[in-house]
C-alpha cells in the first residue's frame, strides 16, 4: 500500500517535469562513489593519510585509490527558469548524501533515520552543498557586460582540483554574491564576496571522526564570520596553448557581540597564480603557485592566525598520454607554512609526489597502479612524518580512458610509515593499525565511482 501511495504521489510531478525535461529546462548531473572494504588486521577498510596535508588542516583522503572510506552522492540539478535571447536567468541546488563506513548500519540508514535527519550525525548526513542562481544578459548587449553573470547564493565557486588526491587546491566555496565573466578584451575579470561561518562545524576525516558535528572547542571561534573579497583574471592566453589565471583575495573576520574575542578578528592575504599549457605528450601540464599570510594560513578559513604567519605553496599537476594504451596523472607539491606564533601553527614544511599510471587491455579493462608519498616536517619536531601508500586495482568502465567513469574497481592497497608520524597527531590509520605498534598495513575490497 505505501508503494502504491508513493507512486500516485510521484505521477503529477513526473507528469510537470516531462515537458520541462523535454526542453532542456531541467539538467541532472552528478557524482558518486561507493564501496566496500576490510583491513588486514580485520574490521572496515581504513584510510592511509597523513595530517596537515592537502588543502586544510585535516584534509584527506590523500592519494584516494582504493583509499576512500565512505558512501557519497551528489546530485546536481540545473534549472533554466527564464530564457528570452541572449538573457537567461538560472538556479543551481546539490543535496549531497554522506556515510562513513565505520559508521553504516542498514537497518536504520536504510530507513532514512527520520528521527534523525534533522541535523547531520555520525551514521550519515544528508545536506546542500549548492543553492544558487544566475542571471547572464541583463547588463546590455555590448561592451564589457554583455555576457557577464550576477550570481546570488551558495556555490562551489571556480574551485580547482587534483584529482588523484581529491584535493581542492584554488577553492573559495561557500555562501556569496558576484560577478563573472566580464570581458575585458585580453581576459576575464571576476569578483565574488564569499561569507564564511568558519569554526562552526568540524571538518576532520577519517573513520571514528565525523565531519559535520558542531565544534565547539579548539579555537573558540563561535560566531565568528570571514568575508573574502575575491578578484580573478582568467582566460589569458600569453602565447598557443597556454592560459593563466591570476587571483587575490582579501579575507576579514568578526566575532559575533555576545562572543567578542579579539584573537578572532584577524585579516589574510592570499595571491595565486595558475598556469597550464596544452599539448604536452597528448595531455596538458598545470603549474599552480600561492601565497599568503593570516587567516589562510592553512590555504582556508582560519581567522585566529595574524597576518604574521605566512605560507607559500607551489604544485605542477600533469597528465599525459605517453602510449596509446597508456594514461596517467601525476603530481609535485611543495608547501612552506612560518608561524610567527607557534601557539597557533608550528612552522612546518610538506612535499608530496605521486602518480597514477593506467594501462588499457581492451576498451573496458584497464589496470591502475597509485603511489603517493607525503612528508611533513615541523620545525619543533626532530623527525619528519611520511608515508607511503600504494594501490593496484582492476578496473572497468566504458571507455578506455582515464577520466571514463562509471568505473568499477576491485583493489587492494597498502600504507606505510615511520614512527614520528605514528605518535603524532593521532593515527594514521584511524588506530587499526599504528595504535598496535605495527608500521604498515593493507586494505582489499572494491568501489564504484561515478560521475555524469
Amino acid at each position: 500500500m505505501k508503494s502504491l501511495s508513493l507512486i500516485k504521489a510521484a505521477l503529477p510531478l513526473a507528469l510537470a517535469c516531462g515537458p520541462l525535461l523535454a526542453q532542456d529546462v531541467v539538467e541532472i548531473h552528478g557524482y558518486m562513489r561507493t564501496g566496500i572494504g576490510r583491513s588486514s588486521n580485520g574490521g572496515e577498510q581504513v584510510t592511509f593519510y597523513l595530517p596537515n596535508t592537502g588543502d586544510a588542516v585535516t584534509a584527506g583522503p590523500g592519494y584516494r585509490l582504493g583509499n576512500e572510506t565512505d558512501t557519497y552522492i551528489e546530485l546536481a540539478v540545473d534549472v533554466k527558469a527564464y530564457e528570452k535571447g541572449s538573457t537567461t536567468f538560472k538556479l543551481h541546488f546539490r543535496p549531497t548524501f554522506r556515510q562513513y563506513y565505520g559508521a553504516r548500519d542498514a537497518s536504520s540508514d536504510a530507513g532514512g533515520n527520520v528521527n534523525g535527519s534533522f541535523y547531520p550525525n555520525n551514521t550519515q548526513q544528508v545536506f546542500i552543498r549548492e543553492g544558487w542562481g544566475e542571471a547572464t544578459g541583463i547588463f546590455g548587449k555590448s561592451g564589457p557586460f554583455k555576457d557577464a553573470s550576477l550570481w546570488i547564493g551558495r556555490r562551489f565557486y571556480q574551485r580547482q582540483d587534483l584529482h588523484i588526491r581529491d584535493q581542492w587546491y584554488w577553492n573559495n566555496s561557500g555562501d556569496g554574491v558576484g560577478i563573472e565573466n566580464i570581458d575585458l578584451g585580453f581576459g576575464k575579470l571576476h569578483y565574488a564576496f564569499i561569507q564564511n561561518d568558519t569554526g562552526n562545524v568540524d571538518t576532520g576525516w577519517g573513520a571514528g571522526h565525523f565531519p559535520g558535528n558542531l565544534q565547539t572547542d579548539t579555537y573558540n571561534r563561535q560566531g565568528t564570520v570571514i568575508g573574502a573579497h575575491d578578484l580573478r583574471l582568467s582566460d589569458l592566453n600569453p602565447w598557443q596553448g597556454a592560459s593563466v589565471t591570476l587571483g587575490i583575495q582579501h579575507q576579514d573576520a568578526r566575532s559575533r557581540a555576545t562572543v567578542e574575542n579579539a584573537s578572532n578578528n584577524n585579516k589574510g592575504n592570499k595571491y595565486s597564480l595558475m598556469y597550464t599549457q596544452s599539448g604536452v605528450l597528448g595531455g596538458d601540464n598545470r603549474v599552480y603557485v600561492a601565497f599568503g599570510d593570516g587567516s589562510t594560513w592553512y590555504n582556508w578559513y582560519n581567522p585566529e592566525l595574524t597576518t604574521a604567519n605566512k605560507w607559500h605553496q607551489i604544485m605542477d599537476i600533469f597528465f599525459i598520454k605517453p602510449l596509446p594504451n597508456l594514461e596517467m596523472q601525476g603530481v609535485v607539491e611543495y608547501r612552506r607554512q612560518d608561524g610567527a606564533d607557534t601557539n597557533k601553527g608550528a612552522s612546518n614544511t610538506w612535499k608530496s609526489i605521486g602518480v597514477r599510471p593506467t594501462y588499457f587491455f581492451t576498451q573496458h579493462f584497464s589496470l591502475a597502479y597509485e603511489i603517493g608519498y607525503d612528508q611533513l616536517k615541523f620545525d619543533n619536531e626532530n623527525g619528519n612524518r611520511h608515508l607511503n601508500k600504494q594501490t593496484l586495482a582492476l578496473q572497468w568502465s566504458p571507455q578506455a580512458s582515464f577520466w571514463s567513469r562509471p568505473q568499477l574497481r576491485l583493489f587492494v592497497t597498502k600504507g606505510s610509515w615511520n614512527n614520528e608520524l605514528a605518535n603524532n597527531w593521532g593515527p594514521v590509520d584511524a588506530g587499526q593499525f599504528s595504535s598496535r605498534g605495527q608500521s604498515s598495513g593493507y586494505t582489499y575490497g572494491a568501489q564504484i565511482e561515478a560521475w555524469w
